[in-house]
């Protein structure tokens, strides 16, 4: 299909190209009457301003720079949890013209040449090199719950605020012995919310009572175990594997939320435990690249954004 050309709109319309580009972009002397017409006839030919020809214009690249640590698809859940956050950025990207750049987090000596809008740091536990050599060199960064002076944009992914939140929710029922089952590994995931529970326990004086589960997922029985044997009264599964802890409990007769509470946290899967009537923490973290452009885009861009999370209550807790 012939692309509609700015020449073409001007041919239909009757007035210079001069005047099309003024009309559609809200400059020049024109009159009212006149930008209206030239609009219309924009509509009626199917015209699509070209946002690279627009950004060689304004001096902008159209591409996003995505940071990738060397060693990141070696663990298997850092690795899909890389992939979802590369694919987020590539579909917002993609809304609204822009390509992406991926850029090794050894190599902040390709910032020079690659030639972006501005920078994305998904992951605090990358080297932190290339986020520093972006900001020194005025390129804006967006980093994901890393606070950094000269003016990098936090994304909050809710993790934290999270666990608080259903630690609270707990508390709040009656449960006085909370047990926290989550996954062994480096993943800043795990470790924030880990971090949340222990601070919240030391802070309310609780004592902390944790399981971890292998990538493999072969210790869910066993580590779900490890925390009725404390006399638990309460479990926060912030490894997302509810329905399976569900069921299990259900197969040796505990009967929640009477004998137990149980609260899961989702990202993916939140519709299965919302079917079972799971308790849940459903959080958004694909929603990082639409509030870094949305934070970009604006004037005065905020320094931290929080993304969201639901607690969405269901017959698992009181």
């Amino acid at each position: 299909m012939t692309r509609v050309t700015l020449r073409d709109v001007a041919a239909r319309a009757g007035v210079s190209t001069a005047a099309i580009s003024q009309a559609l972009n809200g400059r020049g002397n024109l009159s009212a009457e006149t930008r209206e017409r030239i609009k219309a006839v924009a509509a009626e030919l199917g015209y699509a301003p070209n946002k690279h020809a627009s950004a060689l214009r304004s001096g902008r690249t159209m591409s996003i720079g995505f940071v990738m640590a060397a060693n990141s698809l070696q663990d298997g859940r850092r690795a899909l949890q890389r992939a979802r956050q590369l694919d987020a950025l590539v579909q917002a990207g993609a809304e609204r013209g822009f390509t992406v750049t991926v850029l090794p987090d050894s190599r902040p000596d390709l910032l020079a040449g690659a030639q972006i809008d501005a920078l994305y740091f998904p992951d605090p536990a990358d080297d932190r090199t290339i986020l520093r050599d972006a900001v020194a060199a005025g390129i804006p960064v967006a980093a994901n719950d890393l606070t950094v002076p000269g003016g990098v944009l936090t994304i909050r992914t809710g993790y934290a605020a999270a666990v608080r939140a259903g630690l609270a929710h707990l508390a709040e029922a009656g449960a006085q012995r909370i047990g926290f089952l989550v996954d062994e590994s480096e993943v800043p995931r795990d470790q924030l919310g880990e971090s949340a529970y222990l601070a919240w326990s030391a802070v309310n004086g609780r004592t902390p009572l944790v399981a971890r589960l292998d990538a493999g997922r072969r210790r869910l029985v066993p580590a779900l175990h490890e925390l009725l044997d404390t006399d638990v009264d309460a479990v926060f599964a912030y490894c997302e594997e509810g329905p399976e802890i569900y069921l299990h409990l259900e197969q040796i007769d505990t009967v929640m939320p009477r004998d137990l509470q149980l609260l899961v946290l989702c990202t993916i899967d939140c519709e299965m435990n919302a079917r079972l009537g799971i308790t849940h923490l459903c959080l958004h973290p694909e929603k990082a690249p639409e509030g870094m452009f949305a934070a970009l885009d604006a004037g005065d861009p905020p320094r931290a954004i929080e993304l969201p999370y639901e607690l969405v209550r269901g017959s698992t807790t009181r």
